[in-house]
């Protein structure tokens, strides 16, 4: 009788505590997290974007910046400067001429440009850089 006994109260003691087949996710509980995660990314995707060409906004700045730097140095440095710069007339041959004096100068003023960017050295040495951008001038 007592291992008869023993037989029962083993096998009481394998069963599984009351509800526990309820442990994991219903279908419809797991559709409704994929749709809030969807939600989700949604909501977030034009964000990330929005800050991504905030920051290669930033980068055409920073270059325009150098570029005007070295506009000016250039026109401390070199006696004929303001004759120099008139006589050539688009931006890469007036990057040429400030180079020297650019920071982290590249041969070319497109390799220095951004991706998607047009930097534009103006008429004068006083004259701002022009930024135009993937989605049109750029103002600083």
């Amino acid at each position: 009788m007592s291992a008869i006994r023993t037989w029962f109260g083993a096998r009481r003691a394998r069963r599984l505590p009351k509800g526990s087949r309820r442990a994991g996710m219903t279908l419809v509980e797991g559709i409704g997290m994929v749709v809030l995660v969807g939600i989700m990314a949604g909501l977030g995707f034009p964000a990330i974007t929005g800050l991504r060409q905030a920051g290669q906004d930033q980068q055409a700045i920073g270059i325009a910046q150098a570029l005007n730097q070295a506009q000016q140095t250039y026109q401390l440095r070199v006696a004929n400067a303001a004759t120099n710069w008139a006589g050539v007339s688009d931006s890469p041959s007036k990057y040429l001429l400030i180079s020297g004096y650019v920071p982290y100068a590249a041969d070319t003023l497109a390799d220095y440009e951004p991706s998607g960017y047009t930097l534009t050295l103006g008429s004068t040495l006083s004259t701002k850089v022009t930024i135009t951008g993937p989605s049109g001038p750029v103002s600083y």
